[in-house]
């Protein structure tokens, strides 16, 4: 019971965390804006997680897996959720990073082949991105 009240500790306070970020994320006026933006989240993340944008955006998708399998922290939701910071990150009006855009669709896909629920808000994401990604 114990090790099972962790685990929902965990994982509430992943999906706390990366709601708090997506709150957080200004669509910035300036490429200054956006590094200082950056550093703000990579900073919360590196304190409540342990790892930054860059070991996410490196990660591969066959490494997906065992990322999120060690951190009991992430379930498919917060998985979405850090898609979802992703992709408000890349996508940005001042410059449009492709990188966290490709990472979104990654997760996002992963989800979808892992998980047991069918999203039309996801599937609805997928596409977005994939239509962004068409034009960029």
């Amino acid at each position: 019971m114990e090790k099972k009240d962790f685990i929902l500790r965990e994982i509430e306070k992943i999906s706390i965390l990366l709601l708090y970020l997506i709150g957080k994320f200004v669509p910035s006026k300036s490429i200054e804006e956006q590094q200082l933006t950056e550093k703000l989240i990579n900073d919360e993340l590196i304190e409540n997680y342990g790892n930054d944008l860059n070991y996410i955006l490196n990660l591969n998708e066959k490494d997906f897996e065992t990322e999120f399998n060690q951190n009991k922290g992430f379930n498919f939701e917060n998985i979405e959720l850090l898609a979802d910071l992703l992709y408000t990150i890349g996508n940005n009006q001042v410059a449009i990073n492709i990188d966290y855009i490709k990472k979104a669709l990654e997760l996002y896909e992963y989800i979808n082949k892992k998980s047991k629920t069918y999203s039309f808000e996801r599937i609805s994401k997928i596409e977005e991105i994939k239509e962004l990604l068409i034009y960029n």
